[in-house]
This record gives structure tokens, C-alpha cells and sequence, in this order.
């Protein structure tokens, strides 16, 4: 290392227990937590505090816009972590500023060509911070987990490719413990116990969770009467609610804010649908293929790579058509394949952990 670290400090906006870079951010806090002092810096934690040695600092302010509280807590931020010696600073959300970044979200500059819409003083604030982080002449190391975001951000910003720091996937270890004496655990969630299809991920509009719930509709009542719909994630609901009870399926088709078990749920579950619009990278596909369950997801996915050579799972590919999804989850629903009881041990290879290393290497 060219200097002694005695400290870690992680930046992120707002923490819940099941969001993809809030998990990613805790995990790498318990390792860190091991041997350095960790602290998190965040606008809003919604979730049970970690513990001792992880310590969580509030840095809120009264703005009313978002992109405005978003300017004070990165200003708020920066502040801090200079007043911090020996220490290293990663920002989880896309702000810039630190040492490191953590690229768990998408392009923005690539996803959003308005120039209207880019007038707007929340699109001029996000354009601005990445902007700043994948700057050449940016000190801010990348730490990715997307080779092809990586791909896209070269293009936009024209960087070298030794500005990122690639994290390879990270399965979690008890996603292949098993116990033949199982049970269901989703008994009990709904009034009839079928069979069901399962959505998780928190953004259900960049998710695709709209799609899914209408290809589901689109089933016909040989077919859906057969299963429920679980929908895993933490989002404004009142919306979806709406189009669930539009259809009259309020009984077959119900939203939970998360699972802490939900390799279990996987394990039983008929098929996993995530029709995204956008995500670097869904590590939820890499955990569903791990328990042998079939997939539908959309190449907008960085992760959809590993799902493309799955026999019984597909990849829908550009432009998104609706009435493609409906067909092949009818297809796939109407002879469902027979799964494996155990996981899929293949997969056992991504649950070496190298975030923190792959950090420290790099000091």
C-alpha cells in the first residue's frame, strides 16, 4: 500500500436491506470491518442498524428537490472525508468526489440523449457527477462489475480500460446448502398454495415489473389458475396494486418488500421472470440459474450472458415486444421442465468473495 489505511469510509444515499449496491455495500463493510474502522455515510438507513464495529452517520439536510439533497449530501460527504486521515473512501451511489466507485448502476449519459430532458436540473446533476467520476483526468478508481457497462462507459467517455477494477460475480455460499427435509417457504403467503412464478428486484419500472404482470395476465385460465405470482422487492407498490386489481388477481398475485431466504424460495419456485428495461448487471439471474430455476429476461441485462446457454431459460432480444414475452411464458409454463432438487454445484465457483481484496490490491 502507498499509504497506511486505518479506515474505510462508504458513501451512499439511502440504505435498504434489499437493494443490489446497498447489499453489495454491507457485505464489503462486514469484511473490511475485520480489520479496519468502517464507517457509512448516508441521507437514510431503512433497515436494523449492523454491528458495533460498523458505524452509520446521518448526513440529512431539509432540500426539497432530490437532486438538490443529493448536492448537499455529496458536498456534506466530501467534507467529511477530508477531516479523515489514513483513510479510503468508495461511494456506492454515483456521486463523485472518492477514491473509489462502485458501478452498480447503468450509464446515464448513454441512457438519456434528450437534450430537453437533459436541461432539467435533475438530469444536469446525474450527467454532471458521471461525468466528473469517468473523467480522464478523474483520480476516482472504477470498480466494475459489468464488462459490457464497462464496454459502454469506454465508448462515452473514452478512457482506458485500466481505470476499472473488474469484481467478477459473487453467489452467496448458502445458496448451495441443502436439506432434503425442505419445506415451502411460501406456504401460508397466499389463501391457495400452487405453484408459482417469481419476480425480485427493487426499481420495478427498470425491472420490468409492468411487463410481467401482463404477460402473466396474458396466460390462459388453464394455465394461470395453476399458479401464484410472488413479487419480491421495495418500491412505490400503489401503482402496480392497481393494474393487479384491474385484472381481478389480487388473490394469485401479491408484492412483499423481500426474503432473507430467498435461495428457498427459488429453489421451489416454476420460473423466474425479470423483463428488464436497463441493468448492468442482475446478479439474480446468477442466483436463479444456481438452483436450476428456468429464466425470461431481456439482453439489456449484463448478466443475461450466463442465462443465453441455459437449455430451458430464455433471453428475449431488441426491441422489447410484449407479446413475445406472453408467448414464451405461456411456451415454458404449459410443459415445465423438470428441476434438478439440488443446485447447480457448476456455479459453486462465484462464491469466493475478492471485492475487498480486489480494493486493497489496488492501494
Amino acid at each position: 500500500m502507498v499509504k497506511k489505511i486505518t479506515k474505510f469510509v462508504l458513501i451512499i444515499y439511502k440504505y435498504f436491506p434489499f437493494g443490489g449496491a446497498q447489499r453489495d455495500m454491507m457485505l464489503l463493510a462486514q469484511k473490511l470491518s475485520k480489520t479496519f474502522t468502517v464507517e457509512i455515510l448516508t441521507m437514510e438507513w431503512n433497515a436494523e442498524k449492523p454491528s458495533n464495529n460498523i458505524q452509520i452517520r446521518f448526513l440529512k439536510n431539509n432540500a426539497f428537490f432530490n437532486h438538490n439533497k443529493y448536492s448537499i449530501f455529496q458536498q456534506k460527504a466530501l467534507e467529511y472525508v477530508k477531516l479523515q486521515n489514513d483513510s479510503i473512501s468508495i461511494a456506492f451511489s454515483k456521486i463523485s468526489g472518492f477514491d473509489f466507485y462502485y458501478a452498480a448502476d447503468s450509464c446515464f449519459t448513454f441512457k438519456n440523449k434528450n437534450y430537453l430532458l437533459n436541461l432539467l436540473p435533475r438530469n444536469k446533476f446525474f450527467l454532471k457527477q458521471e461525468k466528473e467520476i469517468f473523467s480522464i483526468h478523474s483520480p476516482t478508481k472504477i470498480l466494475s462489475i459489468s464488462v459490457k457497462e464497462n464496454q459502454i462507459y469506454q465508448s462515452v467517455f473514452k478512457i482506458d480500460n485500466k481505470k476499472f477494477i473488474f469484481i467478477p460475480p459473487y453467489i452467496d455460499k448458502k445458496f448451495f446448502s441443502y436439506s432434503k427435509n425442505f419445506s415451502n417457504p411460501l406456504n401460508g403467503y397466499f389463501s391457495k398454495n400452487k405453484k408459482f412464478i417469481l419476480f425480485v428486484g427493487s426499481g420495478f419500472k427498470t425491472k420490468g415489473l409492468d411487463r410481467a404482470i401482463k404477460a402473466f395476465v396474458s396466460l390462459p385460465d388453464s394455465i394461470q389458475k395453476q399458479y401464484n405470482f410472488a413479487i419480491f422487492g421495495q418500491d412505490k407498490t400503489i401503482k402496480y396494486h392497481k393494474l393487479i386489481d384491474q385484472y381481478g388477481l389480487s388473490e394469485s398475485i401479491k408484492i412483499f418488500e423481500g426474503h432473507n431466504d430467498i435461495h428457498k424460495v427459488m429453489r421451489v419456485a416454476s420460473l423466474l421472470i425479470h423483463p428488464a428495461r436497463y441493468e448492468n448487471t442482475g446478479l439474480i439471474l446468477l442466483e436463479a440459474l444456481s438452483q436450476n430455476l428456468p429464466i425470461i429476461t431481456t439482453e439489456n441485462c449484463g448478466y443475461s450472458l450466463y442465462v443465453q446457454s441455459h437449455k430451458h431459460s430464455t433471453v428475449l432480444k431488441n426491441p422489447f415486444e410484449q407479446n413475445h414475452l406472453n408467448r414464451v411464458l405461456h411456451k415454458i409454463l404449459k410443459n415445465p421442465p423438470k428441476k434438478p432438487k439440488t443446485p447447480d454445484f457448476s456455479l459453486k465457483k462465484y462464491t469466493k468473495y475478492q471485492l475487498d481484496k480486489k480494493i486493497l490490491a489496488s492501494l
